[in-house]
């Protein structure tokens, strides 16, 4: 254990000394002040997520190119200045001095990142406190930001069952008309891919006049705190530039319970109808291309009784034009579940969890390579876990490329890391809840499943490393 704490301490003074790692704090001090004092707009909430947003993912950004620089400087200095060679003639194994520099400059990110996090979220709130922004902004900000509020989203449609019925009809039609049905599976699968992504098209648009609806699952009954509408909608088209005013109306479908006398007693069963209540009596201006929200009153009885809420837009654009709304874009629904000190201490515990995976591979990577060819090996690998999932999720196959890079993507998220998934800034900048569960989720599927197997054979190549083929030109 003396052995452990000692290589620890030598590799915090080593990071330190490194001239690259004084430059990155430097840039890291700057972000930190700088940042929440400059960026932000004239409004509370748009202060908030903007000054957040950028500020903790320069910092991220800052941190994790010192993690894979250290990793691999502090693996490669004491084997190219041979201190290595004479530390492993002690009776210290080699896992221990891998373990010992691991744990260095974790301890390192550790002291860096709860500095420069503690330091954003004081500057932020002190700025936001100081600054003469309208009551009314203001709780709105502490509404919509200043929250961690569950995200739910829209229940999805069976899109599959919906293309094989489109497809069903689309053969009646054909044959009915004596036209020529595709016969060769390629031309099946297109047919079928160009009528999915059709359906997907129709979904995402409403016409003028026109309305759509989307239900909600799993929501707590008896809500006794509001519920947070989030939407972003296009009109048009999804062209951010070319956006303008529209017109909409939202609609809740409100349910109405009512008790049934039974058989039994004093038992009542209860059942419910539903009926559509608009939010506003007229239409009302949308800025379209932004992100809006509004607040759902608990005392409107919003959820059913079997947890379940029901929605609708109808479009009364003053240009008769279509109005967009993508999958991304929900609409979501938000409710407080705590507040925005923890759910910005779950934003930093998922940064570390990055920190630590990239440190990690750095080491594994220089355990057994010049320090050169293991900083680009680690970059490869990110960049393969995030081409990998940008393929994988591909919807739409036009020929047989298509088909080899969806399944290569899929091979690859087996053993990469798509390191984009860590990206929880823009959550916590927008009030969205960090769950616990997802934190779990990213533990298991990328530090347990790929990433320790990553440092256990960077651990046994560093053990079987042959310490005199290392000759200094």
């Amino acid at each position: 254990m003396k052995a452990f704490a000692a290589i620890a301490a030598l590799t915090i003074r080593h990071g330190i000394r490194s001239h690259l790692f004084q430059l990155l704090l430097g840039v890291l001090l700057l972000c930190v002040v700088l940042i929440p004092s400059t960026a932000g707009d004239s409004t509370a909430a748009g202060f908030i997520q903007v000054s957040l947003l950028y500020s903790l993912s320069t910092v991220l950004l800052v941190l994790a190119l010192a993690s894979i620089w250290l990793g691999c400087f502090v693996m490669c200095h004491d084997v190219d200045s041979y201190q290595l060679h004479m530390v492993i003639t002690k009776p210290v194994s080699r896992v221990t001095v891998w373990l010992g520099k691991f744990a260095g400059i974790m301890a390192i990110n550790g002291i860096l990142l709860a500095l420069s996090t503690t330091a954003v979220y004081g500057i932020v709130l002190y700025k936001f406190n100081r600054a003469e922004f309208a009551q009314e902004d203001r709780l709105r900000a502490q509404n919509e930001v200043l929250a961690g509020r569950r995200v739910y989203m829209p229940d999805p449609p069976d899109i599959d069952q919906m293309t094989r019925l489109s497809v069903s009809l689309k053969h009646k039609e054909m044959e009915a008309a004596g036209e020529k049905l595709p016969d060769t599976p390629q031309a099946q699968e297109k047919e079928y891919q160009e009528v999915r992504r059709q359906i997907l098209a129709m979904r995402a648009e409403v016409a003028f006049e026109g309305t759509r609806t989307w239900k909600y699952s799993r929501l707590p009954v008896g809500l006794k705190t509001p519920l947070y509408l989030r939407y972003r909608n296009y009109v048009g088209s999804i062209d951010a530039g070319s956006q303008r005013m529209s017109r909409g109306i939202w609609a809740l479908r409100v349910p109405f319970v009512k008790k049934e006398k039974t058989a039994n007693a004093g038992d009542a069963a209860q059942s419910y109808q539903t009926f559509w209540a608009p939010l506003t009596e007229e239409p009302e201006n949308i800025r379209s291309g932004s992100f809006l929200e509004k607040t759902l009153k608990p005392e409107w009885n919003l959820v059913a009784p079997d947890g379940t809420l029901e929605l609708g837009y109808q479009n009364f654009d003053p240009e008769r034009k279509k109005v967009f709304f993508q999958l991304a874009d929900g609409p979501k629904l938000l409710l407080k579940i705590t507040g925005f000190g923890e759910n910005y201490f779950r934003c930093v515990l998922v940064m570390y969890l990055e920190l630590l995976i990239l440190t990690g591979i750095g080491c594994a990577a220089a355990a057994f390579l010049t320090m050169p060819t293991a900083i680009f090996v680690v970059i490869s690998y990110l960049l393969f876990g995030s081409f990998a999932s940008f393929m994988a999720e591909t919807s739409y196959f036009g020929n047989t490329a298509d088909y080899v890079g969806f399944y290569v993507g899929k091979l690859l998220l087996i053993v990469v890391i798509p390191i984009q998934n860590f990206a929880v800034t823009d959550m916590v900048s927008q009030g969205e809840l960090i769950e616990y569960a997802f934190i779990g989720k990213l533990i298991l599927s990328y530090l347990l499943l790929r990433a320790v197997p990553l440092f256990l054979f960077g651990i046994w190549m560093y053990r079987r490393r042959e310490m005199g083929l290392v000759i200094r030109k």
